[in-house]
């Protein structure tokens, strides 16, 4: 027989099947019957879990003695009668919530048998036609291309410009002479170039003049010590590394800014001090200044200015 559900617990298990229902205790107690008879003793459970009646306990002679291993406390006993089905019993408060839990599961509605089986026949028929229809051939679109055809140019309704008129025969035109004419350029001797200065274009870009190098102050001798004790050129650098740095009046660095492709790769390389770290004495004011770290191993500090 097919089983249709198998709801267990620790102290019960009930089984239902298409029409039938068997249902185990843990004291071995076997149950069986209609499903109609199974709604009945759910009611029944139910209806004594709502009024229980006190436990049972197990009776004590005064005096008696008991074997050490019956000496504990034994669980209170509810007796529960399941109506024409089944003999009363004595079950204990956890064996009564298992079978209560088992009944209110197996209490949710289904659908008749019959039904369920009308419901698998029309979802393999739906199945099967799907398929069907999915080999079926498919049949050819047909696609409409339409080519647009350019209109013609508008004829010009503009008139064209007259020419300008003939004149007579016999008729004479006169000339009007030109007497402002440039002079001649002079003439070159053989082997001589000449040389003729080309106009400047108005987007030409004329070089900066260079900038004049002013020699850093006293009060930031503090930055040449510093990178004079530590600079130790790569072998592979070729050129001078330039950096523009801003020092703060409290001795630290707030920017470093690289003036060539060298210098931003090299910088790693360079004893050069993190922003915010100081490396020197105290200034009036926050600095501006140009280091330059040569190749050779010399350093020139160079002043840029003070910022208000």
């Amino acid at each position: 027989m097919l089983i249709w559900q198998n709801i267990r617990r620790p102290s019960c298990q009930l089984r239902l099947q298409w029409r039938y229902f068997y249902l185990k205790l843990a004291n071995g107690l076997e149950i069986r019957g209609e499903r109609e008879q199974l709604t009945a003793l759910t009611v029944l459970v139910l209806a004594y879990l709502a009024t229980p009646p006190p436990p049972v306990s197990p009776k004590e002679s005064p005096g008696e003695l008991v074997p050490l291993g019956e000496s504990l406390p034994m669980p209170h006993r509810y007796a529960l009668e399941f109506g024409g089905l089944a003999p009363a019993m004595k079950l204990t408060l956890q064996e009564l919530h298992d079978l209560a839990w088992v009944l209110e599961v197996a209490k949710t509605p289904r659908f008749p048998w019959w039904q369920q089986g009308l419901g698998w026949l029309a979802l393999g028929a739906g199945l099967a036609l799907a398929v069907m229809l999915a080999r079926l051939p498919r049949p050819v679109e047909m696609m409409l291309v339409t080519r647009l055809i350019p209109h013609s140019p508008a004829k010009l309704t503009t008139p064209l410009p007259s020419p300008p008129p003939t004149p007579p025969p016999g008729s004479t035109i006169t000339l009007n002479t030109v007497t402002t004419l440039p002079p001649p350029p002079p003439a070159l001797t053989p082997g001589a170039i000449q040389t003729v200065p080309l106009p400047q274009s108005p987007g030409a870009i004329t070089s900066p003049a260079p900038l004049v190098k002013t020699a850093a102050p006293p009060e930031l001798q503090g930055v040449h010590n510093y990178f004079r004790q530590r600079w130790q050129p790569p072998q592979s650098l070729q050129q001078s590394l330039t950096y523009r740095l801003v020092i703060t009046p409290q001795g630290t660095l707030s920017r470093i800014t690289p003036l060539s492709p060298e210098a931003g790769v090299f910088l790693d390389q360079t004893p050069m001090p993190l922003v915010g770290e100081a490396f020197m004495g105290t200034i009036p004011k926050t600095a501006k200044i140009q280091l330059e770290l040569a190749p050779d191993g010399q350093v020139r500090v160079w002043f840029e200015g003070w910022e208000s």
